[in-house]
């Protein structure tokens, strides 16, 4: 889910369920700029398959039912190389809002999903990755996203901005996960 992992998912309402493997691995997440380039990493740990969390990242179609500011997303072609997926959401903030578009580059390989937007259009860099590892039961997400944003906005509050939708996101992940392990969904 490239989502529009952090940017793309931009707001959300707090999932109701959480399920991380134990009590006390709350999510990790980290937000830095350098030269107007911000770097987003958050790891998090579910207790689920690898296969269950890979499932509801590349369900791609089906992100805007758990990312609600997600308002399309659609894959526009798959090859073995890879899958190309147009996404539009909504940045909100306060009171103001950014339509957001994406054309994602999107390749799966093994426990690793790695995204780049090519169209340019939002984002002068949009790359990030998700890495998936598994062990008894649990799988351990880091995400990883590097962007460059077209429009402007003062950084403070695009880091602010950026730390919270990776709350959301994960929050909105870790809840879709819970639902698709134990056969809800």
């Amino acid at each position: 889910m490239l989502m529009v992992q952090a940017l793309l998912a931009m707001v959300a309402a707090l999932a109701a369920t959480i399920v991380f493997a134990s009590p006390a691995e709350a999510p990790s997440i980290n937000v830095a700029e350098t030269d107007g380039v911000y770097r987003v990493t958050a790891s998090f740990t579910v207790g689920a398959a690898v296969k269950t969390v890979a499932t509801v990242l590349t369900d791609y179609e089906r992100i805007p039912r758990f990312m609600p500011d997600v308002k399309t997303s659609q894959v526009l072609s798959r090859t073995q190389a890879g899958v190309v997926i147009e996404q539009e959401a909504t940045a909100k903030f306060m009171m103001f809002s950014k339509k957001v578009h994406l054309l994602l580059d999107v390749s799966e390989n093994g426990g690793t999903i790695r995204f780049r937007d090519r169209c340019g259009k939002s984002f002068a860099i949009y790359e990030g990755a998700w890495r998936l590892t598994g062990t008894r039961g649990s799988t351990t997400v880091t995400y990883e996203l590097s962007a460059q944003p077209k429009f402007e906005v003062p950084a403070f509050v695009l880091r602010r901005l950026l730390r919270r939708d990776a709350v959301l996101m994960i929050d909105r992940l870790i809840a879709e996960i819970a639902d698709r392990a134990d056969g809800s969904k």
